[in-house]
């Protein structure tokens, strides 16, 4: 006992100062563990070919890794359903959803819901219509606008953005929090008009919409056409409303590839004047205010995805937070 109360302080100072480098030890690894989460890239654009020129002949050829492209004149020839570009066009994805669209004459927007935050669209191969760890395609098209794509009203009819003399694609953008492609399209036509026509498509960190700038070039609307977009028409049903100066179309249901839960919306400035248009496949709607350029969102949310949206009332809370 005696030797204890001698040995008592020198074991106290002992104590506390491993008491004290762990704790500084502690702190050193809480902070680098925060810098690396703070350096994870939230967005991605894709753009993956394969190496070779596309072969009308084998559209599902496929001989390696596909290869990352920053810019690409589209192929006159390119097929639908063709394996030549991954995932069929350009896709663009950040922590809550990835979007694409078909590259081919179809030029529709699809979606990709996402169980996980990570970006994984790079690692997805061709089976991405089943559900996965990391989530599914999630959308049926088919000749329909899908979610958001871009179109024009004229003589009573829609028109995708399908016939043109060129079509190039370019990532313009591709960062931590916002990343964009760019497609110019020269010599779209338009029933028996021709024109030249950017559409940029962007995504940012954190945010369920995308958005979409159509902007002509040197040039405004022929009389009679108008800018356009929609919603496919899995569900019968579409709520408008207005809200902080922006018309927005929704609906929320069954209504995913898988027969889940989805909502889907589009959203742009009132001042445009979106009107609903006749159109057998998809909830669309015109913008009668503008000529020359416009800009809108779309947006998704998926029951399994983690927007957490579980029904209508909390997706209409999704739709009024993307506007800004």
């Amino acid at each position: 006992m005696k030797i204890f109360s001698i040995l008592a302080p020198y074991l106290l100072i002992i104590l506390c100062y491993c008491s004290c480098k762990n704790s500084t030890t502690a702190t050193k690894k809480m902070s680098i563990k925060k810098e690396s989460i703070s350096d994870v890239k939230k967005t991605q654009a894709l753009l993956l070919t394969q190496a070779f020129d596309f072969d009308s002949s084998d559209i599902n050829k496929v001989t390696g890794d596909y290869v990352p492209q920053t810019v690409m004149t589209v192929p006159e020839n390119l097929a639908a359903q063709n394996k030549w570009i991954m995932f069929e066009g350009p896709v663009l994805e950040n922590d809550l959803v990835a979007y694409r669209y078909y590259a081919d004459s179809r030029h529709r927007f699809d979606v990709y819901g996402k169980t996980v935050p990570d970006l994984v669209m790079d690692t997805v191969s061709w089976n991405y219509h089943e559900i996965m760890d990391w989530g599914s395609d999630i959308l049926k098209v088919g000749n329909s606008l899908g979610l958001g794509s871009p179109a024009i009203w004229y003589k009573n009819k829609i028109h995708t953005l399908s016939e043109c003399d060129e079509k190039k694609l370019e990532i313009i953008n591709n960062d931590d929090n916002i990343s964009k492609v760019r497609t110019t399209f020269i010599g779209l036509e338009i029933g028996e008009q021709k024109f030249d026509l950017i559409q940029d498509w962007s995504i940012e960190a954190g945010q369920a919409w995308s958005e979409i700038h159509l902007q002509l070039v040197n040039a405004e609307l022929p009389e009679g056409m108008y800018f356009a977009t929609g919603i496919v028409k899995h569900l019968p049903e579409i709520i408008q409303g207005e809200i902080d100066g922006y018309f927005y179309a929704m609906n929320w249901g069954k209504q995913s590839f898988h027969k889940e839960n989805m909502g889907m919306a589009v959203l742009a400035d009132k001042r445009y004047q979106a009107k609903k248009i006749e159109a057998e496949l998809s909830h669309a709607y015109a913008f009668y205010n503008v000529k020359k350029e416009v800009k809108y969102r779309f947006l998704s949310a998926w029951e399994r995805d983690l927007n957490q949206v579980k029904d209508a009332t909390t997706f209409k809370s999704l739709v009024e937070q993307s506007i800004k």
